[in-house]
């Protein structure tokens, strides 16, 4: 028991350890027998009424988002004895634990890390939900190396700055209630400490260092410090304007400093040092008390997935157990033995890489899931050379049919304005004037018909089951697949193989470098690929989510 009480219809299993957030154990459900990770909240939090209202309202905006780093959640229970969230356990290690074993992580693992954040506060933040108290206890590194944020909302009531001093922007210690400005601020010096081994200001007086002291730039590589800078200006308004846009900084300045590959290497670099950490023996417990009492640390926290919520939903991560290493795919269990010759000398026989064979199959796995009327949200993102893109709304997947989709798009040039358009199969609908028009469907026209045309392209389901089935390279590691494909092969496939010929007279590329994360019923939920020639680049990411929604989308009046 904890705290006198137990989640009903679990059983406890081990205590994963506590902070100043509550006390964390390993639970097996009774019913399904699933380990999950249950928090259950300190009495100072529990009791605090305004806290728990803000709680509550910041859990069910978080409820509704799907996103790889931005942590799911089963359920929050409420009652007399207490309170408690109930999370699937994933297996991971806080950026916390990893910079207190192996200290800086070096610039590319910092990258992948600082990426990775900012993607999940992308998310949270078009949700209006704010992190509040970002730190390296509240990121945490899967197996797979993907960053994921952890306890949203979990400042309690009062002076948003003591959640995580060492991390707190100006404003925040004047009063400022959690932002979205705030986060980003918090993110960059977690980036700092993950390139120096240590926050930007310490000391006793951080309020006035956070307020007045300059930015230590010059103790990070040079080709970042006009990120650290950017990211740690005392006025929110000379931040980044968005967490998308200061990724899009982010992934400009990585390829010009370390190539195109920087992303793979920085997550390899990434899971090779959560693996280190995890085998590492444990902080000493003094220690990790005297953190949390200077409020630099967080409780543990664990990865969780979506479930229906008992009372409301939660967004509190239990970080604890291992961090696996990131495996490479293997497929050799299904290839029958070659059959030895019977006579004569021994014919060849034709040789299969096990890894594209797996990739083949989890192409056709994800044709099956998608291979009927369906409707989802999504949210699209182009960067790099050739024109930023950014789309959000629903899409519906139609039999014999391109998808359909109601969108808000917003691109570079002329179309920075956001508009609403409208595709159904030949023919894209534009809001204009307070009024509809339709014209052809063209990736090749300008403004708002092109801009739209080129995002359905970009974002189609079908790009997936094209990048797998076209593989040059693959990996699985956790639940993110991996790999490039040659970009001329991909020219050459139906329905989507204009969108890869473009990329690659645009780009001068030869091959795409995919990332694709699917649900449990092999649907995509997040594609990522990019594009890098000699000199120019061009990245692709898609998101997807609340399959199987009913979304109907006719001809605008």
């Amino acid at each position: 028991m904890v705290n006198g009480w137990t989640v009903p219809g679990f059983t406890h299993a081990t205590d994963l350890g506590g902070g100043t957030a509550g006390r964390v154990v390993l639970a097996v459900d009774d019913l399904t027998q699933t380990k999950v990770a249950i928090k259950y909240l300190d009495s100072r939090l529990d009791s605090d009424e305004v806290f728990l209202s803000r709680f509550r309202m910041t859990a069910r905006r978080l409820s509704q988002i799907e996103d790889p780093n931005v942590v799911d959640l089963f359920d929050l229970v409420e009652s007399p004895q207490g309170t408690a969230v109930v999370m699937e356990r994933v297996d991971g290690v806080t950026l916390r634990r990893i910079l207190a074993a192996q200290g800086p992580t070096g610039p590319l693992a910092a990258l992948s890390a600082f990426g990775g954040v900012l993607l999940g506060l992308a998310a949270a933040h078009d949700a209006d939900v704010a992190h509040g108290a970002l730190r390296p206890a509240n990121v945490l590194v899967d197996a797979s190396g993907n960053a994921r944020l952890t306890d949203f909302g979990m400042a309690p009531s009062g002076d948003a700055a003591q959640g995580g001093p060492a991390y707190a922007a100006p404003e925040l210690w004047g009063g400022a209630p959690p932002s979205a400005p705030a986060d980003l601020y918090a993110a960059t010096a977690v980036f700092f400490e993950c390139l120096t081994g240590s926050p930007p200001f310490t000391g006793r007086s951080l309020a006035k260092a956070h307020r007045e002291a300059p930015v230590p730039v010059e103790s990070v590589p040079g080709p970042l410090r006009d990120l650290i800078a950017q990211g740690l200006a005392k006025e929110p308004e000379k931040r980044p304007a968005s967490a998308a846009d200061f990724l899009e900084a982010v992934e400009t300045a990585a390829v010009a400093a370390y190539g195109p590959s920087w992303e793979a290497q920085g997550r390899e670099r990434l899971t090779e040092l959560a693996r280190q950490a995890a085998e590492a023996p444990e902080p000493p417990p003094a220690k990790a008390a005297k953190a949390a009492s200077r409020g630099a640390a967080a409780a543990p926290a664990k990865r969780s997935r979506t479930k229906p919520l008992v009372a409301a939903a939660a967004t509190i991560v239990i970080v604890g157990g291992v961090a696996g290493a990131a495996i490479a795919m293997r497929g050799g269990e299904d290839t029958p033995p070659a059959t030895p010759a019977t006579s004569g000398s021994p014919s060849p026989v034709p040789t299969v890489d096990p890894a594209l064979a797996q990739a083949s199959a989890l192409a056709d796995k994800v044709e099956a899931a998608v291979d009927r009327p369906a409707g989802a949200a999504f949210t699209f993102r182009r960067s790099g050379c050739c024109g930023t893109a950014n789309a959000n709304g629903s899409l519906a997947l139609q039999a014999d049919a391109p998808a359909s989709y109601q969108m808000t798009v917003q691109g570079s040039g002329g179309t920075r304005k956001a508009g609403r358009s409208v595709l159904l199969k030949d023919t894209t609908w534009l809001r204009a004037g307070g009024r509809w028009r339709s014209v052809d469907f063209d990736p090749r026209a300008r403004g708002y018909a092109g801009l739209a045309a080129q995002i359905r392209e970009g974002s189609a389901v079908a790009n997936v089951p094209a990048l797998l089935r076209n593989s040059a390279t693959f990996t699985a590691n956790g639940g993110a697949h991996q790999g490039t494909a040659p970009l001329d092969r991909l020219a050459q496939v139906a329905n989507v193989g204009d969108l890869f010929g473009d990329l690659a007279k645009r780009t001068g590329a030869t091959e795409v470098t995919y990332t694709v994360h699917l649900d449990k019923q092999s649907r995509p939920t997040r594609v990522t690929f990019r594009a890098a020639g000699p000199e120019r680049n061009q990245t692709y990411t898609s998101t997807y989510s609340r399959w199987g929604a009913k979304v109907s989308i006719g001809a605008p009046r």
